[in-house]
Order: C-alpha cells, then sequence, then structure tokens
C-alpha cells in the first residue's frame, strides 16, 4: 500500500517549476539556431550600400573585366527594388541600376544594355514620379538618346517632359538648355540624299507594262535579314474631295523619306514616302483603294530589301501636304490638300484686301457655322486622368459632350458629329481626321485636367501652338499620352503650325468659350478660378481645317472641383456654357460677313 502514498504521486509527475524551466531553455535553443540570424538580418539601406560598394568595386578593380560580375551587380540592385518597392530604397536602386548598365554599355557596346539603361531611368519617373531623383534619371534617359541611340527626336520629348513635369526642379534648366540645342531637327527631311533620287525611278501606275519599282513586289528578304526590320502594320484613310488624312502604322518607330514627282504628261502629281528599315507584313495590302477625287489609291511595295515604298497616286493637282510622325504606336500622318480648296481661300482673301476690309478667314468664307465636331477626350483602354475616388475623365467627357450635342441640334439647330458616342477607344489623330472629312466648321475637343498638386483648380481653353508656359507643356503631356507617352516632335507640329491660318480663329472661340464657361460657374456656383486661354501642342488639335479648340472644364485632383463633376448640374451647364460660347463666336461670324457684304 506504501506503493499508492501521494509521495510516490509526487515523484511520477514533473513538477511545475521543472517543466516551465524546460520551455524556457528550448526557447532559448530555437533562439540561437534560428533567431539570431534574423537579428542580424541586414536592413534595406544596408543592403544598398552593399550593392553600391559592389559597384564601384566593378569600377576600381579587375572584377570589372568581367561582365557575369556587372550582370551580378545589377541583379543586386533589381532585387532590391523588387523587395522594396514601397521603400526609400526603390527608386534610388533603380537608378542606380541605370547608371550601372550605362557604365556597362560604354564597354559593352552591347544595345542591350544601353536599352536597360535607359529603361531603369524611365521607370523611376514612372513609378515613383514625385522622388527627387525622377527629374535626374529622364535627363540622363534623354542623353542617352541623344549621344548613344543617336535619337535626337526622342531625346527632345524626355527633355520636353522634364520641362512640363519639373518645371521646378533642379534638372529643368538643363533640359531647356538640350531642347534649344535641339530646336533645329526635321524629322523628314523634304530632299533625299542624291543616291536614293538617282536610284528612285518615277513609279508608274499599276497597268504600266514600264519597269516600276515602286509598284513590284520583289521577293521579301530571307528571314535573317528582316527579323530587324519593322514591319508596315496597316495604312488607312479618312477623305472628302479636297482632303484626305492617310495613317501608316508600324510596328516600331523608323526613319523615313518624303518626295513629290510633279506632273509629267497625263500622269498629276504624286507623293511618296521610302521608310527605311522596314519590311511589308505578309498579311498587308498592297493596294488601299480610296477614289476620293483627290486621291486615286495608295500602293506600297517592298522597294528594296531594307526599304519599303508608300506611293499616293492622285486624282487632282495636289497643292499643300504635311507629313509628321506619332509614337506609342508609332506612325506616319500624311495629310493632303487639293488645289481647288486652297485657291477658294487665296481669292476670297485677295478679294476682301481689294475691298479695303480686314475681316478673319472664316469671314472672307462667308460660310458662317453650320456644323460642328465635339471631341469627348479619351475613351474605352484610355480613361484619361482619374480622381482620388476614382471617376475617370473618360466618362464625364462623355457625358458633357453628349449634353452639348444636344443643347446645339435642339436649341440651335446646328449639324453635329461626335468623334464617340460610347466608351470607345480612337485615336487622336483620327478624331482630326473625321473633323476633316466630315467638313466640321468647328472643333471642340472636351477634357478634364489633373495635376500633382491638389491645390490646382479652375477652367482653361486651349488653342494649338508651342506651349506658352510650363503648366500648358504639362497639360499637353498629359493629354497627349494615349497617344504618344510624351510630347511628340515638337519642330513637326511647329512646321504644321507656320501654315496653319485657323489659329487666330481658333483664339476668337477659345476666348467666347472660356468667358462663357466661367461666368456660367460663377453664376451658380459663386467661385471659380479663370485660367484663360493658353497655347500647347495637342495632338488632337494638329492638322485640323478649322477653328478648333480644347478645353479643361475642371482639376479631377481638387476635392472641391472633383465634387462638381460629379454634380448633374456642373456637368449640365458646362454643355449650356460650351453652346453659348460657340452660338457667340457664329453670331459675330454672321454679323461680320452681312458688314462685309454689305461694304461691297
Amino acid at each position: 500500500m506504501q506503493s499508492d502514498s501521494p509521495i510516490s504521486h509526487r515523484r511520477t509527475a514533473p513538477p511545475r517549476r521543472g517543466l516551465t524551466k524546460l520551455i524556457w531553455l528550448l526557447g532559448l535553443v530555437w533562439l540561437l539556431a534560428h533567431g539570431g540570424a534574423a537579428m542580424a538580418a541586414p536592413s534595406p539601406d544596408s543592403r544598398y550600400n552593399d550593392a553600391k560598394a559592389y559597384y564601384q568595386k566593378l569600377l576600381t578593380t579587375k572584377e570589372g573585366k568581367s561582365r557575369q560580375h556587372w550582370l551580378d551587380g545589377a541583379k543586386r540592385f533589381r532585387t532590391l527594388f523588387q523587395k522594396y518597392q514601397k521603400h526609400e530604397v526603390a527608386p534610388r536602386s533603380l537608378f542606380m541600376l541605370g547608371n550601372l548598365y550605362a557604365t556597362l554599355h560604354e564597354r559593352s557596346k552591347k544595345a542591350s544594355d544601353l536599352n536597360e539603361a535607359i529603361s531603369s531611368y524611365e521607370e523611376v519617373a514612372t513609378l515613383y514620379p514625385n522622388h527627387p531623383l525622377a527629374d535626374d534619371a529622364l535627363l540622363l534617359a534623354g542623353t542617352l538618346y541623344l549621344n548613344a541611340k543617336n535619337d535626337p527626336h526622342k531625346a527632345a520629348r524626355t527633355f520636353a517632359k522634364i520641362v512640363a513635369l519639373y518645371p521646378k526642379g533642379d534638372m529643368s534648366d538643363k533640359a531647356a538648355e538640350q531642347l534649344q540645342k535641339l530646336k533645329g531637327i526635321d524629322d523628314a527631311p523634304a530632299t533625299p540624299p542624291p543616291a536614293v533620287v538617282a536610284t528612285a525611278p518615277a513609279p508608274p501606275p499599276p497597268p504600266s507594262p514600264a519597269p516600276a519599282p515602286a509598284a513590284a513586289t520583289p521577293p521579301p528578304p530571307a528571314a535573317s535579314e528582316s527579323c530587324q526590320k519593322a514591319e508596315v502594320l496597316s495604312i488607312q484613310h479618312w477623305s472628302n474631295k479636297s482632303y484626305t488624312r492617310v495613317v501608316i502604322e508600324t510596328a516600331a518607330p523608323v526613319t523615313f523619306r518624303k518626295q513629290v514627282l510633279e506632273r509629267n504628261g497625263d500622269r498629276p502629281r504624286r507623293l511618296y514616302l521610302d521608310l527605311v528599315n522596314c519590311r511589308i507584313s505578309p498579311n498587308a495590302h498592297h493596294t488601299l483603294p480610296i477614289d476620293d477625287g483627290l486621291l486615286k489609291q495608295v500602293r506600297n511595295a517592298q522597294f528594296s530589301p531594307d526599304t519599303v515604298r508608300v506611293v499616293l497616286d492622285t486624282q487632282a493637282d495636289v497643292s499643300d501636304y504635311k507629313v509628321f510622325s506619332l509614337e506609342d504606336p508609332f506612325r506616319i500622318v500624311i495629310d493632303v490638300r487639293s488645289n481647288e480648296a486652297s485657291a477658294k481661300t487665296k481669292a476670297k482673301g485677295k478679294e476682301a484686301h481689294k475691298a479695303g476690309a480686314a475681316p478673319t478667314l472664316a469671314q472672307q468664307l462667308g460660310l458662317g457655322v453650320r456644323r460642328v465636331v465635339i471631341d469627348p477626350g479619351h475613351g474605352g483602354k484610355d480613361p484619361g486622368t482619374i480622381s482620388p475616388s476614382g471617376l475617370k475623365e473618360k466618362d464625364i467627357t462623355l457625358a458633357v459632350g453628349k449634353k452639348l450635342a444636344q443643347e446645339l441640334r435642339e436649341k440651335m439647330h446646328y449639324d453635329v458629329i461626335l468623334t464617340r458616342d460610347r466608351d470607345v477607344f480612337i485615336p487622336l489623330e483620327e478624331r482630326t481626321a473625321i473633323a476633316n472629312s466630315k467638313e466640321g466648321d468647328l472643333f471642340v475637343s472636351i477634357h478634364v485636367n489633373a495635376a500633382p498638386n491638389q491645390a490646382a483648380k479652375g477652367i482653361e481653353t486651349y488653342v494649338l501652338d508651342l506651349a506658352s508656359n510650363k503648366d500648358a507643356m504639362r497639360v499637353a503631356a498629359q493629354e497627349n499620352a494615349s497617344s504618344a507617352k510624351n510630347i511628340s516632335d515638337l519642330q513637326a507640329i511647329l512646321h504644321d503650325l507656320m501654315q496653319n491660318n485657323k489659329i487666330n480663329e481658333s483664339v476668337k472661340l477659345a476666348e467666347l468659350v472660356q468667358n462663357t464657361m466661367v461666368e456660367g460657374v460663377k453664376r451658380d456656383f459663386g467661385q471659380v478660378n479663370n485660367l484663360g486661354v493658353k497655347k500647347a501642342p495637342f495632338i488632337v488639335l494638329v492638322g485640323a481645317q478649322m477653328p478648333a479648340i480644347l478645353t479643361e472644364i475642371a482639376f479631377s485632383s481638387n476635392p472641391q472641383e472633383e465634387e462638381r463633376l460629379r454634380d448633374e448640374h456642373y456637368l449640365t451647364l458646362m454643355a449650356q456654357q460650351i453652346a453659348g460660347g460657340v452660338a457667340e463666336y457664329a453670331n459675330s461670324l454672321n454679323l461680320a460677313s452681312s458688314r462685309y457684304s454689305s461694304s461691297k
């Protein structure tokens, strides 16, 4: 019975103090085995400094002779960026990754290293636009485009982005200085090099039995020759009897040369473009019939193993043409006008001059306003600006555009065309082409503004020109982003402006629309910031054959104005006030036209 005593039971059960001590000892063993490593893990800053030290070692020791060591260094910065994307080391790691690849390219001369450097710099500005290194990264990217890639156009766009987005940054003046130096760039020289002219006979029409390099299609180049060439993906057109816009889209940027072949006997004037380092897609059509009274057709052929020739066969004498390129995707835009349209404009101008009067161009023509083209900005895959609460620019502009169309049709009896009446993506150059081909008398593009500074607010209206200030550059870069991630070739736009006779009329329309919008908001909402009429290079306005404006009806980035954009009354008011500005403009034309007629 002794074995059942309480004392024997206490001996078989572990004491409570001993159990606690055992748990503590086991925990200490685990901590020594596992926790020590965690406690000693380097911080993100420490790892970044180690990566920088490794990069410095590659610059100053024999290890820098091994490409693999450079790739190992790149991996360190890339891993830091991927692991700590919300930490301060992320943008710094991307910036250093750009530096590393730029240095490696100086040694290797590999295009892939150069592309990695530029991509890393651009990612800094894209992913961390408010970081102090963003403008530094863009300046380095622009410098690489200019000096290493020998691409002054992309360099100019990159420098322009710095001026537009970081006007107060320490790189703004340097970027502006580089832009000044690049002012004389011409993307498409009017006269090809002599060797090209000498070996490029005039391309005859398809039925002609004579040799025709531009019409004949030689065997496609071997795969090894063509793999690095850009493909012609599509050719589209919009037209009427006196105007045609042709758009050539390629899979990658190409250089091109343009040439006019003057009338020769029964053969009318022709325009052709040679696209260098380019090939025709196997699925592409070689002839695009147009037959609009101005152009008969557009033909394309593999003129040489690395050159595609695109020929515009005319049905009437072409008096005026403009060629410019756009990015993302890359496409070449060709605007062609007939002699008849130009002759009418010149005749009216001379008539007015003889009478001693000085009416504007639209007044000289005496047409007034009968058809208004409304362009609700963005749409489809392109949402435009997005407010902090998720309000999308494309939805607001469509709502205002439809309301404006109703106002102009029902109350003012204008013929109205909408470039889009639903949520669909339309390229910027197509919007202008619609307005021109439908023979619009006015073009009004509706947009919603946004700015990094949430205090920015107000209403402003733009006409096409070089930017009048840095804020205008920012807005242009923002609105051009859907079709061109940066401002397109500024010099090509300037060239177009020099021949654009609608600037004065556009300014007048812009002033009337701006004033009516501001007065309407003051009356119904009490306070509005009148930002006035400004000038900027908007792609959607390039080539417009009528007075054309782009209006920014509010800032979605401003809390007060975001609330207004959610108010149905505000959207209706905007439509009514824009319509009122259009009506004032039309009335001024009718009044001036009647005075001009009676004076004769």
